[in-house]
């Protein structure tokens, strides 16, 4: 089937069937709706006057183009033509507007399967969509935040029919398809291009791989003053985020540290509950078990950690509890009900990056440099969804205001 828009009528879209002509689909918002004397299903008969019966959508296309004025169209609605062998679809209510944020990049420009390109709504990973309509269980309905003043809704695939996407490509080898428009001689082999693995796939949650996420539910947060949300720094080695903390904690009215937990033995100078929560291993062992720590690890035989109980308490003092998680563990502090916001530090480009370095006193080779870039944008490609914003490290002052700003 092929759809094209109607774009003096705002908001309808026409699709053959056989020889008729059909109202496909309208669009929320568009005049069609509004008026509500079209609706999907409905059959054209004419369009001022003239008989569209067995022409092409894009035959009608070219006869709008050039109509001026009011248009008239002569239907049969669709009640009318409905038969007990097809009986009407029930229809979910879209009464109630759902805000998503889009975990994945969509372009309808390279989509060879929306409907109507014209009315695509492209997004970016992290985008907040408002759905307006989901009663197409493929195309559901939708506009950007910030966007509704936009009189027609678009499309965007629906979670159902892109986790069916998905799957599919998963099936398909790689490489093994020629690319458009490329040759290859008989007496050429073709060499297969090995596919570069994102180092940060192997830390990606168990989870994730069970059920595909696309859109994630969102509602306004609207917040406590006497409990401020955790801050999540997040970011490559060597860009500068340990900086960034230590300023920011500078500010100890403002800002504090969750105090680590660990299971090695207390030195002399230190006090337990200030410098760390000391316990045992079997009982660190145990509190992991029970998911209690929104990161840890083993150093020196020891085991050292961060607990969700070290960021409440900081978080109940009113204070803004700082944190530097390793991208794997954002899932654990995501699932609390701390509400955390998770800022990703990225790098600049190589040559500013150099020179943080050096100024730093690192004098790093340049392909461990580069490894650096590379690990920020694997960083950003895996777990991109979670970051709620972004700030290049271009400048320390710069990222230092940026991030202050944005907290």
């Amino acid at each position: 089937m092929n759809y094209i828009p109607i774009f003096l009528i705002q908001g309808a879209t026409i699709v053959n069937d056989n020889e008729e002509v059909i109202i496909g689909r309208i669009i929320k918002g568009g005049m069609a709706e509004k008026t509500g004397l079209l609706h999907e299903g409905d059959r054209i008969l004419e369009i001022n006057g003239m008989d569209v019966n067995g022409k092409s959508v894009d035959e009608i296309s070219d006869m709008l183009a050039d109509v001026n004025g009011t248009i008239t169209f002569r239907v049969i609605p669709a009640r009318d033509i409905v038969t007990p062998q097809q009986p009407p679809v029930a229809t979910t209510s879209a009464r109630n507007m759902v805000h998503v944020k889009a975990l994945f990049k969509y372009d309808p420009e390279d989509d060879m399967y929306i409907p109507c390109k014209e009315l695509g709504l492209s997004f970016d990973k992290g985008d907040i969509l408002h759905i307006i309509n989901q009663e197409d269980s493929n195309w559901w309905q939708a506009h950007r935040d910030g966007e509704d003043d936009q009189s027609l809704a678009g499309l965007i695939p629906s979670k159902g029919f892109q986790m069916n996407r998905e799957a599919m490509k998963k099936t398909l080898p790689d490489d093994d398809e020629p690319k458009r428009g490329c040759r290859c001689s008989k007496n050429k082999k073709n060499k297969k291009k090995k596919k570069k693995k994102n180092p940060y796939d192997a830390y990606a949650d168990d989870d994730d791989s069970d059920e595909l996420e696309l859109y994630e539910e969102v509602g306004i947060y609207y917040a406590n003053p006497e409990r401020k949300r955790p801050i999540v720094l997040v970011g490559p080695p060597s860009v500068g985020i340990n900086e960034l903390k230590r300023k920011l904690l500078e500010d100890d009215t403002t800002y504090k540290a969750a105090v680590p937990h660990t299971s090695r033995s207390r030195k002399n100078h230190e006090i337990d509950g200030m410098d760390y929560h000391f316990t045992t291993k079997h009982q660190f062992e145990l509190d992991i078990a029970a998911g209690k720590f929104v990161e840890y690890g083993e150093f020196g035989k020891n085991l050292y950690g961060i607990s969700l109980e070290s960021i409440s308490s900081v978080v109940n003092e009113g204070r803004i509890c700082i944190l530097n998680l390793h991208p794997q563990f954002l899932r654990i502090i995501k699932n609390s009900d701390l509400h955390p916001y998770y800022i990703f530090i990225a790098p600049p480009s190589l040559d500013r990056l150099r020179q943080q370095r050096t100024d730093a006193g690192e004098h790093l080779k340049e392909e461990e440099l580069r490894n650096i870039i590379e690990m920020g944008r694997s960083m950003e490609d895996v777990y991109g969804h979670y970051f709620d914003c972004v700030i290049i490290h271009y400048d320390h002052e710069r990222a230092y205001r940026d991030l202050t700003t944005e907290i």
